[in-house]
C-alpha cells in the first residue's frame, strides 16, 4: 500500500522504541515523527550574531584590499615618476638616437615589473653593442646595417628588451646593471675578442659580474669564424654553410628580411615600366679590375632597345678611367629615389661587385630579374653550382626569370639573359627563408637556445685537444666557476 501524501518527505529519525508485536500479533511499522524545527529556529539570536560577525569580517577584509590597492599603486605611482629621473628622455618623439630608445626600454621594462605587467620577453634583455644597431635606426643603409634593423624588428616584435651600447667599457657596465636579465650580447668581432681578455669585461673570478663568454655573438657580416669561441658563436647574414662551406659551415644562420619596407612599396605593372636596365654598383672603381664581370663590352650598342641606368654614389676610379659609355648615372641617390628608379626598371645587373648586397632580393621583391655574374667555377665541372663564386653567392641555386646565372666575359651571354630578363613577366618574389616569420624564428633559437651547455662542450674538446692558445685558459676559469655556482 502506498505511503500517504503525509508521508511522501524525508523522514528524521525516529525517537520511538520498538516494544513487540500488537494485539492481532503484527510487527507494527515504526512510527517516525517529523523533526522539522532547524537550528534556525531554535537558536534566532546566535544565528543573528554570527551573520552581523561574518559581515563585519568581510568589511573589514575588503578594506584592507582597497587600502592595501591604493597603497600599493601610490608607490608604483612615485615608483614610476623616479623612474624617468633615472632615465629621462630627452627627446620622446625621436626613434633615431639609440640614448633615448634606451630610456624608453629601462622605463618600460622597470614600470612592467613594478606592476606586475609585463609582456611576454619583456623581461629579457638583449645587449647590441655593434655599431650597426645604432646606425640602423639613425638611416644608415650599408648591407650591415641593413642587416641590423632587420633583426632589431625581430627582437621587438618578439617582445625582448633591447639596449644599445657603443664601445665595450660601456657594455660591461651595462651589464652588470642586470646581469641576470641579460639573454645574449651581440657586439663586433673586433670587440669579442678584445672583451675576452679584458679584466674589466669578461667573467672571471675575480670579475664575477663580467660578461660570460657564451653570451657574446659575434656580427660578421663575411665568412669564417670572427669569436675567441669560433663558428658557433659568430653570426651570419647569408647561410654560408650550405652557399660556402669551407670555413663558414658552422657559422650561425641569423639571416635578414627585407619582406616588411619591400611590402610598403607598390610594384608598377610591368606594361608601365621602360624598357630599362639598372646597374647595381655606387663606386665607379667597380668597374674596372679583376673583380668587373663584363671587360672591354660597351652598353651604347646594344642589339635590343635597353635604357641601361645607375646611380653612382662615389666617383673613386682611377685618374682617367671613366663610367662606360651608355650608361646613364643619375649619381647619389636617397634609399627612396633609388627604390623610385630601381621600381621603373625590369632588371638588376650585377657587375661584380659589390658582393651579397641586399639590393637584389629588393629587386626581387619589386618584380625584377637579376643578373647574377658568376666569377669562377670549376673547369672540370662547370655547371656544379656548389663550386661558383658568384657576385651573390645566396641566390646562385635559383634559374630565370627571377635570376640568370651568367659566366665572367661572356658577353653573348649577357645580352641574351638580358633580352630574356627585359621580356620576363614576373610577380613579386620574397625568398623563403628572408621572410620576416623566417627571420624571427631563428633570432628566437638565438636568444633561447642553451649555449651555456655547448660552451662546456666547446670546453672539454679544447681541453683534450689543447687549441685555443689564450682561450683555453681564460675559458677553463669562467665555465669552472660557472658549474659551481649552479650545482
Amino acid at each position: 500500500m502506498p505511503n500517504s501524501p503525509e508521508e511522501e518527505y524525508e523522514l528524521l529519525p525516529t525517537t520511538e522504541v520498538y516494544t513487540g508485536v500488537d494485539n492481532d500479533g503484527h510487527i507494527p511499522r515504526f512510527k517516525r515523527r517529523s523533526q522539522k524545527l532547524s537550528f534556525v529556529y531554535r537558536h534566532p539570536k546566535a544565528v543573528l550574531f554570527t551573520s552581523i560577525a561574518f559581515f563585519i569580517g568581510a568589511l573589514i577584509f575588503m578594506s584592507y584590499d582597497i587600502l592595501y590597492l591604493k597603497a600599493k599603486l601610490a608607490i608604483t605611482g612615485s615608483y614610476n615618476a623616479f623612474l624617468h629621473n633615472l632615465w629621462p628622455v630627452g627627446l620622446p618623439n625621436r626613434t633615431d638616437m639609440w640614448e633615448n630608445e634606451n630610456s624608453k626600454s629601462m622605463q618600460a621594462l622597470l614600470s612592467c615589473m613594478s606592476t606586475d605587467t609585463c609582456t611576454q620577453n619583456q623581461t629579457s634583455i638583449v645587449l647590441l653593442s655593434s655599431m650597426h644597431f645604432a646606425n640602423s635606426i639613425s638611416g644608415h643603409v650599408s648591407g650591415e646595417d641593413i642587416w641590423a634593423s632587420s633583426v632589431l624588428d625581430a627582437l621587438r616584435d618578439m617582445g625582448y628588451t633591447c639596449i644599445f651600447t657603443n664601445t665595450n667599457e660601456e657594455l660591461a657596465r651595462t651589464y652588470r646593471q642586470y646581469p641576470d636579465l641579460v639573454k645574449i650580447v651581440i657586439l663586433e668581432g673586433s670587440a669579442s675578442h678584445e672583451c675576452f681578455k679584458s679584466e674589466k669585461c669578461i667573467k672571471k673570478p675575480t670579475h664575477p659580474l663580467g660578461i660570460p663568454a657564451w653570451k657574446m655573438f659575434s656580427f660578421h657580416f663575411w665568412g669564417g669564424a670572427e669569436n675567441p669561441l669560433g663558428n658557433a658563436w659568430t653570426l651570419s647574414p647569408e647561410n654560408y654553410g650550405l652557399i660556402s662551406p669551407g670555413n663558414s659551415k658552422d657559422n650561425i644562420y641569423l639571416g635578414y628580411s627585407i619582406e616588411r619596407q619591400c611590402m610598403q612599396i607598390p610594384v608598377t605593372p610591368m606594361h608601365e615600366r621602360p624598357r630599362q636596365a639598372y646597374i647595381l654598383a655606387k663606386q665607379s672603381r667597380y668597374f674596372y679590375g679583376n673583380d668587373y664581370a663584363w671587360p672591354n663590352m660597351t652598353y651604347d650598342d646594344p642589339p635590343f632597345d635597353v635604357n641601361i641606368v645607375a646611380g653612382i654614389a662615389m666617383n673613386n676610379s682611377e685618374p682617367g678611367q671613366v663610367l662606360p659609355s651608355g650608361i646613364v648615372d643619375y649619381g647619389r641617390l636617397t634609399k627612396e629615389e633609388f627604390y623610385a628608379h630601381l621600381g621603373k626598371s625590369r632588371v638588376l645587373v650585377g657587375i661584380g661587385k659589390p658582393t651579397l648586397s641586399p639590393s637584389p632580393y629588393d629587386a626581387l621583391c619589386m618584380g625584377l630579374s637579376f643578373i647574377n655574374p658568376i666569377m669562377s667555377w670549376a673547369k672540370d665541372d662547370p655547371e656544379n653550382r656548389t663550386r661558383w663564386q658568384s657576385q651573390h653567392d645566396a641566390l646562385k641555386f635559383l634559374d630565370p626569370p627571377y635570376v640568370y646565372n651568367v659566366r665572367k666575359g661572356h658577353v653573348e651571354a649577357f645580352w641574351s639573359a638580358l633580352g630574356q630578363a627585359l621580356d620576363a613577366q614576373i610577380d613579386r618574389y620574397i625568398v623563403p627563408q628572408m621572410t620576416m616569420e623566417a627571420l624571427k624564428y631563428r633570432v628566437a633559437r638565438l636568444v633561447e637556445g642553451n649555449w651555456k651547455e655547448k660552451a662546456i662542450k666547446l670546453l672539454e674538446e679544447r681541453k683534450a685537444t689543447g687549441k685555443g692558445e689564450y682561450v683555453i685558459v681564460l675559458f677553463y676559469l669562467w665555465i669552472e666557476m660557472d658549474i659551481i655556482q649552479t650545482t
